[in-house]
């Protein structure tokens, strides 16, 4: 019970974040057909808004059909800074993707951006709609999560070895993956309670992780970045991944081990209800494949190397990274102390 009202609280904070941006939600619903109509060079009144969500992330989503079975959209427009950044970093991202000769048996799963531009003063993008739905519903029966893990590990592996090329871990890069969280989890630190305390753990992390890093010869590729059920899109009961939304984090010449411990840290989370701190404590204590229930053998392959503490911690500081001042985490005290606090006390 208690992962399935874990599970129910981001539906729920998006249900709400709906519900309070009502002028924005009307506004997107209004202008959303025209927009579509624009960027296939079709008439207005052939589409029709469906529905609008307002995420957490402060995006507009409206669902556009038109008069064909298969002619659907997404038209996305941010409402802050940040969320319009996320959004014209993705556009990026997927252009460069769907360009790539390498990537042939990625596109089926790739959303596609048919138009961007400004409507009113505000960015939009237009995306063509995959099918499937969220997979984040499938992580509370075992049967579909595992077949959904096993899909998604497929796919993402396919992007992984497509794009990967040998890379010698100099300073440089150690410094790139390491100094720059650390850095942002100093200043955290600095004006903490526990301030000595947590400073030193800090400080312990960067030798430590040095030392397992520099000069050592990995596989870097591309990388989704932020790969979770909930960035997925799935077939019912199959579980097969029909699609893999939010490429805003997503990376060039990046450890594979990001995507691959982040779909089951987070599939864990979704089932159990634990922060991904409190994951990633006990896979320090207990090991990566009895915390996440995977072969000894295929959590090995996911770090190709590297020692599984320095790889759990890299992971850890990367996902920090990227949150710690995203909008609804970095002003959450609990998500804070979960996920923050709970594992450099445990260092």
């Amino acid at each position: 019970m208690r992962g399935a009202v874990q599970w129910a609280q981001p539906v729920l904070r998006d249900r709400l974040a709906s519900w309070l941006h009502r002028p924005q939600r009307s506004w997107t619903a209004a202008v959303a057909p025209r927009l579509v109509a624009r960027a296939t060079g079709t008439d207005d009144t052939r589409w029709r808004t469906e529905t609008v969500a307002f995420t957490s992330t402060s995006v507009a989503v409206a669902t556009v059909r038109g008069g064909g079975a298969g002619d659907r959209y997404m038209v996305k427009v941010p409402w802050t800074d940040q969320a319009a950044e996320g959004l014209k970093r993705q556009a990026e991202v997927l252009d460069l993707l769907w360009t790539n000769p390498r990537l042939p048996g990625l596109r089926r799963v790739l959303p596609y951006c048919a138009a961007q531009g400004t409507a009113e003063g505000r960015y939009y993008c237009v995306e063509g709609a995959l099918r499937g739905a969220p997979a984040s519903g499938m992580m509370l029966r075992r049967t579909r999560r595992t077949a959904l893990l096993a899909s998604a590990s497929r796919v993402i592996r396919d992007l992984h070895l497509r794009t990967r090329e040998r890379t010698l871990l100099d300073r440089a890069a150690v410094v790139q993956w390491v100094d720059a969280p650390l850095r942002r989890l100093e200043g955290f630190a600095g004006t903490h309670p526990q301030r000595d305390r947590l400073l030193d753990a800090v400080w312990r992390l960067r030798e430590e992780l040095v030392a397992a890093l520099v000069g050592r010869t990995v596989h870097t590729c591309w990388i989704h970045g932020d790969f979770w059920p909930g960035n997925l899109l799935a077939t019912s009961p199959d579980g097969q991944v029909t699609g893999i939304v939010d490429w805003d984090r997503a990376a060039a010449r990046q450890l594979p081990l990001h995507d691959l411990l982040h779909l089951h840290v987070l599939a864990r989370r979704l089932a159990r209800g634990e922060e991904l701190g409190e994951i990633v404590v006990h896979a320090l204590r207990h090991g990566i494949d009895r915390t996440l229930d995977v072969p000894a053998g295929e959590a090995a392959a996911w770090l190709d190397g590297i020692p599984p503490r320095p790889a759990l911690l890299l992971y850890w500081l990367r996902h920090i990274l990227l949150f710690i001042d995203s909008e609804g985490d970095h002003d959450d005290p609990r998500w804070i102390r979960g996920n923050v606090e709970r594992v450099l006390v445990n260092v």
